[in-house]
């Protein structure tokens, strides 16, 4: 838990009314069924570099797959802004469709998420489970009555214990599109809700995000040849932030390129090359001086 959690939960808790803490009660994922003995036929290693100095090659992430499209492995070996250290993630599936996402870290700390599918075999809910060490129920007590706390190991329990932390559920309309995943009792930030909205042949023309009735922000889209463009617009005005994104697609709807735009001068741009059979082969990500500042490099083995 980091400390703005922490300082945000302590600010919570001591705004409440003062009863006593009630020890909470912990919710465990359902035990999941789902194919144990199959065997992974493809690995793919994620390398990086800085700049346009390709001679040392980090190697970042390590992905093992059943098949192109169906994930079997996740690990993360190097720190940076999209993995964490010694992350390791298990991908499990039934009858082809994934049922669940078990993660664990150098900690011993662990994450689950089950997957739960209609008749037409689409996702309609998802839970997440963290399973840690926790603040213990005196700590907490304790921290009613305080305006200020130093928080320790001992102030943990001593055993982890799996915890529920979202269930989100997705809608759909007649023709299978998604248009709105809530999570109305349970989520790890108040964007709790999202909707979209197509046009009458199927294009997404607005996201939405929302904190219950709350909007937060909205997208609007717009469409030309093999590209396609949005801007959020956010309803907190001093948040609004005036940019606009354009995606760039080849003959294959494979993204090849994205723009990131503030009053139509580019922030940054990523490119995008793939293998014939669809997996990523290479992604660069561009500064505004279009220079390069990281090549990411997908080898398959």
């Amino acid at each position: 838990m980091n400390k703005l959690t922490i300082i945000l939960f302590l600010i919570f808790i001591s705004c409440s009314n003062k009863k006593k803490f009630e020890k909470p009660i912990r919710i465990s994922p359902s035990i999941v069924e789902f194919e144990k003995n199959r065997i992974p036929k493809i690995t793919l290693k994620t390398y990086y570099f800085h700049g346009k100095d390709s001679s040392e090659l980090n190697l970042q992430k390590i992905t093992e797959y059943y098949s192109e499209n169906q994930i079997a492995t996740e690990s993360h070996l190097l720190t940076s802004s999209e993995t964490q250290k010694g992350w390791k993630s298990f991908y499990d599936y039934k009858d082809s469709l994934l049922v669940q996402k078990r993660t664990i870290n150098e900690k011993k700390d662990s994450t689950k998420v089950l997957y739960y599918y209609n008749s037409k075999n689409q996702l309609i809910k998802r839970e997440h489970f963290t399973f840690k060490k926790r603040l213990r129920r005196e700590f907490i007590e304790k921290s009613m009555n305080m305006s200020n706390c130093i928080i320790t190991e001992k102030d943990y329990e001593k055993n982890r214990t799996w915890d529920k932390v979202s269930g989100i559920k997705f809608t759909y309309d007649s023709i299978g599109q998604k248009t709105e995943y809530y999570a109305p009792d349970l989520h790890w930030d108040n964007q709790n809700k999202y909707k979209w909205l197509y046009d009458k042949v199927g294009n997404l023309i607005k996201k939405e995000s929302w904190n219950n009735e709350e909007l937060i922000w909205s997208e609007n889209y717009s469409y030309k040849n093999n590209e396609y463009s949005y801007n959020r617009i956010w309803n907190d005005k001093e948040y609004q932030k005036d940019l606009e994104f354009i995606v760039y697609k080849n003959g294959k709807g494979e993204k090849i390129k994205e723009l990131t735009l503030r009053n139509e001068n580019i922030q940054n741009k990523r490119t995008f090359e793939y293998y014939d059979n669809g997996m990523l082969k290479k992604k660069i990500v561009f500064d505004e001086n279009n220079e390069p500042l990281i090549t990411y490099i997908f080898k398959k083995e």
